[in-house]
C-alpha cells in the first residue's frame, strides 16, 4: 500500500505537513497542506500554515497571499493579522504592517508581540511617540519579557523616574531566576539606560555581563571568517579587477555604502536620500542572494560562477550576476526610473566590493569609516541580528583589524573614482564639504536638502533611526570610554597600529 493511500484523511495530511515543516522539509510540507486545502477550501488554518511555510522559504509575496486568504475566512483571528503584519514588515511595507499589528492587538488578549513589532515599525517610520506608547503596552502585558525593555530604552532616553527604568532596577535584583537570554537582554537594557543617565561605569559593568552571557548562545566561527578575509585579496587582486573590468551589467544606478556597523553609514544614506535623484533602499542583502543564485547553478549552466577561479570569469557569468542584483533591488523601489541613483547600505557588502565591481562596473562605493574603538564600543553595546563577532572584545577587535586590511586592499586594487572614503568625524566637523564630495562622486548636482537631512521623511530600518532625524552635533564624537585595562582585549585584537591611530585621533 502506498503512503498516499495510508494517509487517507485530511487530518493525516495536515499532521504530516506539520511534521515536515518542523524538519525543515518545506517543499514536502507545502504538498501535504495543498492536499488538505483541496479537501477543506474554507479552512483558514490551512491557509495560515501555507503562509507560514512559504514565509520560512522566503517566498514572501506568496506567503502574504495565503495569509490574506486566511484572513478573509477568519477576519477576527489575531494570529493571522499578526502574521500579515510580520510579512509586511519583512517586505518593508511598514505603514501597512502597523495597521495589521494594531488590528491583531485589538482582537487578541496576550498580544505583547504585536505591540512590540508595531513599535519597531513606528520607530523606523519616525513616529517615536506612538512607538514609545506601544513598547510600554508590550511591557505592561508581559513585564517579564526583557527584550521589550531593551527595545524601549534603545528608542528613548531614560530618566530616573521613568516607570520602565524603575521596573528594570527591581528586576535586575532577581536575574538569577531568569533564563540566560532574559538576563542578557536586561543587562543590555540596563547598560543603555545607565549610559543615558551618565552612570557610565555601572553601564559598562552591565554590558560586560550582557555580552558574556549572550556570546554563549551565538555561533561564530572566527577562524573561517578571518580566513575568508585573508583569501579575498589573492582571489580578486588588482590584475583580475583590471582584466575583467567592464564585463558586468552596465547599470549606473547602484551606490553601495559599505563599512562596519555603527560607522555612520545610516547617516550617509540619509544625506544622499535627501537628494531628489536618490532613493535610499536601506540595508539590502540582495547582492548576497544574487551571488548565491549564481554559485548554485548546475555545472552545465554557462551562467554558473566559479568563485574560486575568478580569472576565468567572463561576461556570461558577471553580467547576469549584476543584472540579477539590479532586478532584486529594483523591486523595492517605487518608480525606479525616476531616480538616478539607488543606495544600498548593507554594511557587510565590504566583503564583496571586488566582486560587486566586476558585476556592476559603473556602481559607486562609499566607504563609511569611524574611529575603531568608537565603532567597536557602539557594536558592543547592542544586540545585532547579523553581527556574531560583536559579543567578545577580543573577537571584535580582530574582526575590525581583518576588515580594515581588506578595505586597504580594495582601495588599492579598485580603479580611481570607484570608491571614496568618508570619515564620520570629518563629516561631523565639515558637513557641507563632505556632502559636496559625496554628491560629486555619485555624479549628482548640488541639492540643499542634503544639508537638512534630518527633516527628510523616509523609513530608516536600523538602530540609528532616531539619530539621523536630528541635526549633527560635535557631542556625538565625545563618547565616554571605560578604563584602559577593561578595553585591553579590544586593543590587543585591533593590534598596535589601529590602537595607536585611534589614540592619536581621540587626542586631537
Amino acid at each position: 500500500m502506498t503512503q498516499d493511500k495510508q494517509l487517507a484523511t485530511a487530518d493525516d495530511w495536515f499532521a504530516r505537513g506539520n511534521t515536515c515543516a518542523e524538519r525543515g522539509e518545506f517543499g514536502e510540507a507545502l504538498a501535504c497542506y495543498e492536499k488538505v486545502r483541496l479537501e477543506r477550501p474554507a479552512d483558514a488554518g490551512i491557509y495560515n500554515n501555507l503562509g507560514s511555510t512559504l514565509a520560512r522559504m522566503e517566498r514572501l509575496p506568496e506567503a502574504l497571499g495565503r495569509y490574506r486568504q486566511a484572513q478573509a475566512l477568519d477576519p477576527n483571528n489575531a494570529d493571522i493579522h499578526h502574521n500579515i503584519g510580520w510579512i509586511l514588515e519583512q517586505m518593508h511595507q511598514l505603514e501597512e504592517a502597523v495597521v495589521s499589528y494594531r488590528r491583531a492587538a485589538q482582537l487578541g488578549t496576550l498580544v505583547d508581540g504585536s505591540y512590540n513589532n508595531m513599535a519597531n515599525c513606528l520607530q523606523s517610520l519616525g513616529r517615536f511617540d506612538e512607538a514609545h506608547a506601544a513598547y510600554r503596552r508590550a511591557i505592561e502585558i508581559a513585564p517579564h519579557s526583557m527584550v521589550y525593555y531593551r527595545n524601549f530604552v534603545q528608542s528613548k532616553r531614560m530618566t530616573l523616574d521613568d516607570p520602565c527604568f524603575v521596573m528594570m532596577q527591581k528586576l535586575v535584583q532577581h536575574t538569577a531566576a531568569m533564563t540566560p537570554d532574559n538576563q542578557a537582554q536586561l543587562h543590555f537594557a540596563m547598560g543603555h539606560a545607565l549610559s543615558d543617565l551618565g552612570q557610565h561605569d555601572e553601564s559598562f559593568e552591565h554590558l560586560l555581563k550582557a555580552n558574556t552571557m549572550y556570546r554563549r548562545s551565538v555561533n561564530y566561527n572566527e577562524a573561517m571568517t578571518l580566513d575568508l578575509f585573508g583569501h579575498l585579496p589573492r582571489l580578486l587582486n588588482a590584475e583580475v579587477l583590471k582584466a575583467k573590468r567592464g564585463l558586468g551589467d552596465p547599470s549606473g544606478s547602484p551606490v553601495f555604502i559599505v563599512g562596519m556597523p555603527r560607522s555612520g553609514s545610516t547617516l550617509i544614506e540619509q544625506i544622499l536620500a535627501s537628494h531628489s535623484q536618490v532613493f535610499g533602499a536601506g540595508e539590502r542583502p540582495d547582492f548576497g542572494k544574487a551571488l548565491v543564485n549564481a554559485l548554485a547553478r548546475s555545472d552545465a549552466d554557462k551562467h554558473k560562477l566559479n568563485f574560486d577561479d575568478m580569472r576565468s570569469a567572463s561576461a556570461v557569468q558577471l553580467a547576469p550576476l549584476g543584472a540579477d542584483y539590479v532586478r532584486r533591488i529594483g523591486v523595492e523601489v517605487p518608480d525606479a526610473s525616476s531616480y538616478g541613483r539607488i543606495t544600498d547600505k548593507y554594511p557587510f557588502n565590504f566583503i564583496n566590493v571586488g566582486l560587486i565591481h566586476l558585476a556592476l562596473p559603473n556602481a559607486r562605493f562609499i566607504h563609511s569609516r569611524r574611529s575603531p574603538v568608537e565603532v567597536c564600543l557602539s557594536i558592543y553595546s547592542r544586540i545585532f541580528q547579523d553581527v556574531p563577532f560583536g559579543y567578545d572584545l577580543g573577537e571584535l577587535g580582530r574582526y575590525y583589524r581583518a576588515y580594515d586590511a581588506l578595505m586597504v586592499h580594495w582601495r588599492e586594487a579598485l580603479p580611481p573614482g570607484v570608491m571614496i572614503e568618508v570619515q564620520y568625524e570629518d563629516l561631523v566637523n565639515d558637513l557641507e564639504g563632505n556632502v559636496r564630495r559625496m554628491l560629486a562622486h555619485c555624479g549628482l548636482d548640488w541639492d540643499e536638502r542634503c544639508l537638512a537631512f534630518h527633516q527628510t521623511q523616509r523609513q530608516v530600518n536600523t538602530a540609528s533611526a532616531s539619530q539621523v532625524r536630528k541635526p549633527l552635533f560635535r557631542t556625538s564624537l565625545e563618547r565616554w570610554r571605560p578604563a584602559a585595562e577593561l578595553l585591553q582585549p579590544l586593543y590587543d585584537g585591533l593590534g598596535p597600529a589601529l590602537s595607536e591611530a585611534d589614540r592619536k585621533r581621540s587626542a586631537v
